[in-house]
């Protein structure tokens, strides 16, 4: 993979994650204008992307398309997590209404399991919950690994750069 293809599935899978949603909310949030540009220099300084393209993401809301005709499966459950992860948080603010940090530790292993269960397809109950189990293993691996390998913020994290680019 060339680096400019490399810095697209970046840009990708950060811009559909949801610690990249939930920095991009927080900025939209708590900055002002000329704020805002500032603090975006500092996440395209931290997080080494693009500033334009992290610019336009921020202010114009562009998502970027997906930079492969079909999207490999490793990245569909690392977004499949991500995914699982934004409804997770939705729901535990609605019935908890505390502050997310609170449920960090709470959030990643049940949005894995559940992003494992929906991936499983044409399994017997007797073998369900063995394989549950080799998924969720699998699938911790592969968050991980994707998140490393992209360099891309985990929620345990996101607290940590919004101090650093605000």
């Amino acid at each position: 993979m060339g680096s400019k293809q490399y810095q697209e599935v970046r840009h990708y899978l950060f811009a559909n994650s949801y610690s990249g949603r939930r920095i991009i909310l927080c900025l939209k949030t708590k900055c002002k204008k000329k704020r805002l540009s500032q603090a975006i220099k500092r996440l395209a300084i931290v997080l080494n992307f693009d500033f334009r393209k992290i610019e336009r993401l921020i202010n114009d809301g562009l998502i970027p398309t997906c930079p492969y005709k079909r999207l490999p499966n490793k990245l569909k459950i690392y977004l499949e997590i991500e995914k699982e992860l934004s409804a997770l948080t939705e729901e535990k603010l609605d019935e908890y209404s505390t502050a997310l940090e609170d449920y960090q530790r709470q959030l990643l292993a049940p949005a894995i399991e559940r992003a494992a269960g929906n991936l499983m397809k044409d399994i017997e109950d007797q073998e369900f919950d063995k394989t549950l189990e080799l998924q969720i293993r699998k699938y911790t691996y592969i968050y991980y690994r994707t998140a490393y390998k992209y360099k891309l913020p985990t929620l345990r994290i996101v607290p940590f750069i919004l101090r650093l680019i605000s």
